[in-house]
């Protein structure tokens, strides 16, 4: 049957491309020519490290991927520019990674859209919305999407609100060292919202990661003062505890859709590389090797 069809697609001039291999665990993340992460592209892999190609194309500078549940759709940031620009604006794409279709989730003129997360738990979306001067986190797309109020990044969004990086002193011309950031958790918005602090605000906690059984949360904290760690903990924060605990910097953690896992980067091997961590043996795996020519970074799963 195949055979035939082969022929008359031939025969009209069609041209047949089958679809890559079906990925098991896929793991989606960015890389770009390092060390200074240009021109940043969507890559896959499966959760071995092997099968690893890109996904996405063009001039554009492409950031932050999340995988939808079907784990066929990533969805992601594109900036206009070919590099992390928003004042040129950035919208989102969800591609298909199989067949390269894309087609836009939303976009707002004169707005970047970036630092997308799709929840593990329901596809709920989160992502900033830089508008000029204004920026905000906000809580899905169209009908029923809402402002996070209060000064909000990275978040993570659940059924009943959004974990996030609450921001306290963004730091005086840009030094990291002087940010004071926690991850917090909302429920609700608007008048009658609560908060609670998961962390404290005396380090730079960043990047929260939510489990899809929605009991624990991971960060990325240099609490410990000498590079930055993944932590995890109860969804409440407490029982926190170092999982990493290697030299370098780990960070942007996130959860495998069973939980067992969880996908992180690293500088620890001298060059920014995707890594994984068995939460119950805490063995870690390096996963990418792009050593001095590629950057890869932010990856879920």
């Amino acid at each position: 049957m195949l055979r035939t069809l082969l022929l008359l697609l031939f025969a009209a001039g069609v041209a047949y491309t089958a679809e890559p291999t079906a990925y098991h665990h896929p793991v989606v993340f960015c890389r770009g020519h390092a060390p200074e992460h240009v021109q940043s592209k969507i890559w896959v892999m499966e959760e071995d490290g092997s099968n690893a190609r890109q996904i996405s194309h063009g001039a554009s500078y492409d950031d932050h991927p999340s995988f939808y549940s079907d784990l066929r759709h990533v969805l992601y940031s594109e900036f206009t520019a070919d590099k992390f620009d928003r004042s040129g604006g950035a919208r989102l794409i969800k591609l298909d990674i199989y067949t390269g279709h894309r087609e836009v989730v939303a976009e707002a003129k004169g707005c970047a859209l970036h630092h997308a997360s799709l929840s593990p738990i329901g596809d709920l979306l989160a992502y900033h919305r830089d508008c000029g001067a204004r920026f905000s986190e906000w809580v899905g797309w169209g009908p029923g999407a809402y402002e996070v109020n209060t000064l909000a990044s990275n978040g993570v969004a659940l059924p009943d609100g959004i974990i996030f990086m609450n921001e306290k002193n963004r730091g005086e011309g840009g030094a990291e060292s002087s940010r004071e950031v926690s991850i917090a958790r909302m429920w609700g918005h608007g008048k009658g919202a609560r908060m609670l602090f998961l962390t404290d605000d005396k380090h730079l906690n960043r990047r929260p990661a939510i489990s899809p059984d929605g009991k624990l949360v991971a960060w990325q904290t240099d609490m410990e003062g000498h590079g930055d760690e993944v932590y995890l903990a109860n969804i409440d924060g407490s029982g926190a505890r170092n999982i990493t605990k290697a030299a370098g910097n780990d960070g942007h953690p996130w959860f495998s859709r069973d939980g067992k896992t969880i996908v992180f980067e690293s500088d620890r091997s001298g060059a920014m590389e995707i890594w994984k961590i068995d939460l119950n043996s805490l063995r870690s795996t390096q996963l990418t090797f792009g050593g001095k020519e590629w950057n890869s970074n932010r990856p879920r799963m």
